[in-house]
């Protein structure tokens, strides 16, 4: 029986990379306590970073933090062109909340090296990232004590998604804003589809898909802004971060991603993959997405066994960067369905 109520609301291991640390404060009302603005800029004192290396031999920068022992676990999966440190505040506000929690740059991103060797956001097959993140579940498990859960934003939901239909690890995920299908803007997805192949075949998968090129973070007020998050301060941290380390910046996608993304897309809508997904989910979507494709969120939630989708009214993207109004009942939402 389907549970999907659609509802609106307002390896070895070397050095990584420093980390910028900070204390976390315990507030008076305790486990409702929700980071200090100066904590998105941060991670919590005691979470360790250091490369990890897989089995290929490549290295993925990872980060883990000892809870209380009781909460639990909580595995935070960023999204494409992200890096550990934009998620922070997040990390802060589990960490507050007494679970142990770990996360990690995807190969090719952030702390985890280049595919092709420059800002291109390249792939030419999701594989290497559902191997990367197998044995990064399979680690986050063998040292926190559990409940184990996932809070998991666009490709890293997907990819989440795809890895539960194989591997049942999580007691409960969330995903954010989820890639289950993509807008492909300015062409659209239809059209992105058969582009991208196209170019793939013709032997330009390396090429800036259409629309895509280097990194143009821009300006407050600008598209990427709007699209992202409406709060200019958490807009400007990730600004802040890559001023910092420039070397995580990442560009569009190459024809090769699009291309690999479509696949996995498809992969994980095949007959019987969803409804053999049998973990608890909490699916939140953003009301003014432009990103990924919320219908398609929404076709695919209805073949999971156990899901709930919650949309936010004037929401980007980025539902855990947004404004207060927004991200703090986002929050309150992974947080009560964690608990």
């Amino acid at each position: 029986m389907m549970d999907c109520a659609i509802t609106r609301s307002p390896g070895t291991t070397t050095q990584a990379p420093l980390a910028t640390l900070c204390g976390h404060r315990r507030s008076p009302i305790g486990r409702r306590m929700l980071a200090a603005p100066d904590q998105r800029r941060c991670l919590p004192d005691g979470m360790g970073v250091e490369m990890r290396t897989m089995r290929d031999g490549w290295g993925v920068r990872s980060a883990m933090r000892a809870g209380d022992g009781a909460a639990g676990s909580v595995l935070v999966l960023n999204g494409r062109g992200d890096f550990m440190e934009k998620y922070a505040e997040l990390i802060h506000d589990l960490s507050g909340r007494g679970y142990g929690v770990a996360s990690f740059d995807w190969r090719g991103q952030g702390g985890s090296g280049r595919l092709l060797g420059d800002a291109r956001g390249h792939a030419s097959d999701f594989a290497p990232w559902l191997g990367d993140l197998a044995e990064q579940v399979a680690w986050f498990r063998a040292t926190l004590p559990p409940p184990y859960y996932a809070v998991a934003h666009s490709m890293g939901a997907h990819l989440l998604l795809r890895h539960l239909s194989r591997h049942p690890d999580f007691a409960r995920a969330v995903l954010l804003s989820p890639m289950v299908g993509l807008q492909a803007a300015p062409i659209g997805p239809w059209l992105a589809r058969h582009v991208a192949a196209l170019a793939c075949a013709l032997g330009n998968g390396e090429a800036y898909a259409p629309g895509n090129g280097a990194l143009a973070r821009g300006l407050p007020g600008t598209l990427r802004q709007r699209r992202l998050t409406h709060d200019l301060g958490r807009y400007a941290d990730e600004g802040w971060w890559l001023e910092q380390h420039p070397e995580w910046a990442l560009g569009g996608v190459t024809n090769g991603w699009l291309n690999a993304a479509f696949a996995s897309i498809d992969a994980l809508a095949a007959p019987g993959v969803p409804e053999g997904i049998g973990t608890p989910l909490l699916i939140l979507t953003a009301e003014g997405e432009a990103l990924v494709d919320n219908a398609a969120t929404v076709r695919l939630a209805a073949r999971l066994p156990h899901a709930r989708v919650r949309d936010f009214a004037g929401a980007g993207h980025e539902l855990v960067r947004e404004i207060d109004a927004i991200r703090l009942p986002v929050f309150e939402a992974i947080a009560e369905f964690l608990a």
